[in-house]
C-alpha cells in the first residue's frame, strides 16, 4: 500500500460502510500560520482535508472513494457514523461532520477555539458548523445519538 499519513495532525476512523463493508476516513488538520507566542491557547487548528477509503480485506489495501452520494459521515472522538440523508433528511448528503478531536487541545488547551464544522467532500471545502464559537469548550464535543426505543 503507498498511501501514507502526512503530519502529526491526522486522525483516522473506521466506520461500517452503508453496504456493510468498512471505510476508513482520514482527516487532516494544520495549525493555523505560526506565530511565536507565549500563550498556546491562542492557536487555531483546523480540518483542511478528509480522504475517505473502502477498505479491501480480501486485498489488504484501501480504495479511494470520491463521493458518499446520498450518506453522511459524522466524525468524532466518542463514534463515527455513516448515516443516509433519506433517514436524517435534515443532514447533508456527501458531507462530512466533525468535532475537534485533537488530543492536546482536548486535554491541554481547554480555552482554545474548536475545530466543529461540515465539510464538503464533492468540493473539498469547509463550514463552521457552530457560529459564533460555544460559550464552553470543556468538555470535549461529541456526538449523542438518541434512541427513541429505549425511552
Amino acid at each position: 500500500m503507498d498511501i501514507t499519513k502526512d503530519d502529526i495532525y491526522e486522525n483516522i476512523y473506521v466506520v461500517q460502510a452503508p453496504c456493510g463493508g468498512l471505510l476508513q476516513v482520514w482527516r487532516s488538520q494544520e495549525a493555523s500560520e505560526y506565530v511565536e507566542v507565549t500563550d498556546p491557547a491562542t492557536d487555531v487548528i483546523n480540518t483542511r482535508n478528509i480522504m475517505i477509503f473502502k477498505v479491501d480485506t480480501a486485498a489488504k489495501k484501501l480504495v479511494g472513494i470520491d463521493s458518499l452520494d446520498d450518506h453522511v459521515l459524522l466524525l468524532g472522538r466518542n463514534q463515527t457514523l455513516c448515516l443516509s440523508v433519506e433517514e436524517y433528511p435534515h443532514l447533508k448528503a456527501n458531507h462530512a461532520y466533525f468535532t475537534d478531536d485533537c488530543e492536546p487541545y482536548l486535554f491541554g488547551w481547554k480555552d482554545n477555539r474548536r475545530d466543529i464544522g461540515i465539510y464538503d467532500l464533492a468540493n473539498n471545502s469547509c463550514e463552521e458548523l457552530v457560529s459564533p464559537q460555544l460559550w464552553s469548550n470543556w468538555p470535549n464535543p461529541i456526538w449523542i445519538t438518541p434512541s427513541l426505543t429505549r425511552l
